[in-house]
């Protein structure tokens, strides 16, 4: 059975491996994110929705 091996370089200062901590993201910022969300859902249904009663329209 194989072992996957993983090399590190060790010449490189450790600091620079690390990241940082993302922030938190604003109250704000999550509002927007959800209300853009909401909305990408509302048309994703509507539009074919609408789309279908145009099409049954036009073939009655």
């Amino acid at each position: 059975m194989a072992m996957a091996v993983r090399l590190f370089d060790l010449t490189e200062p450790q600091s620079s491996r690390l990241e940082g901590l993302e922030a938190v993201p604003r109250r704000r910022d999550i509002r927007r994110a959800r209300r853009r969300y909401a909305c990408v859902g509302v048309l994703s249904l509507a539009i074919p929705f609408f789309g279908a009663l145009v099409v049954l329209g036009v073939a009655h």
